[in-house]
């Protein structure tokens, strides 16, 4: 056997252990990509996906961008890891609401409320994401499917308790959610469309004035309200 051959073999044995079929390392967490990713949320927060910058982001965290590729590899990682860290904050709020004592339309409002307090903190990113999905984008649908539908399967089920009560018992559960979850997140969405793109008045009344309105605890609230009403709750 020539010289080299076994710890050479040793190596690759060892390297595959490491990397994996895929070739890339798995990176220990650690103080820099948390700074890193609530430099990312910040940014996404107030510009949206298209306003994340690499070097933006490590200017903000105080990192190097060897550090970014060192931990993320890429933008689109990076952006990955920042919305599923979002989404993770979301459900632990969104299960401690529908998890609290009381009726089941009370636990549903609850939910509904979370889901509003969501999409007002993503109303930057989330016009892009949907955009990627309805251009038939795959990757975009599969990371969306795999990464932010858990909500779903509880709001299914509080409908469904629900549903006997309510003006429209004989209507299919999917029916009921299309009636009560977009108006949690679309006004929401649809304001900060409005701000990026200038609007400055809506049906006389100053778009900042509005903002107020939908955005507030209270106008999310209220929505949660209109949206159970509006199923004879």
């Amino acid at each position: 056997m020539p010289r080299g051959t076994r710890p050479r073999y040793a190596r690759e044995k060892f390297q595959q252990k490491l990397f994996g079929s895929g070739g890339s390392m798995a990176r220990p967490t650690s103080g820099t990509d948390k700074k890193l990713k609530d430099a990312g949320r910040r940014l996404l927060e107030e510009k949206g996906i298209t306003g994340l910058a690499v070097r933006e982001v490590c200017r903000l965290a105080g990192v190097n961008t060897g550090m970014f590729h060192y931990y993320f590899g890429s933008r689109d990682e990076f952006l990955r890891a920042v919305l599923k860290d979002i989404y993770s904050e979301f459900m632990l709020n969104f299960k401690a609401g529908v998890s609290v004592a009381g009726t089941p339309r009370a636990r549903l409002k609850n939910a509904l409320v979370e889901i509003g307090r969501f999409a007002l903190g993503i109303r930057n990113a989330a016009p892009m994401v949907f955009s990627d999905i309805s251009l038939g984008n795959k990757e975009a649908f599969a990371f969306v499917k795999g990464n932010f539908t858990e909500h779903i399967k509880y709001i299914v089920e509080l409908l469904g308790e629900c549903r006997p009560a309510s003006a429209v018992s004989g209507s299919s559960l999917p029916f009921l959610v299309a009636a009560v979850v977009p108006v949690m997140i679309f006004p929401v969405l649809m304001g900060g469309v409005m701000e990026r793109n200038g609007v400055k008045e809506l049906l006389g009344l100053p778009l900042e004035k509005i903002r107020e309105e939908i955005f507030s605890e209270a106008g999310i609230a209220e929505r949660a309200e209109i949206a159970l009403r509006g199923i004879g709750l």
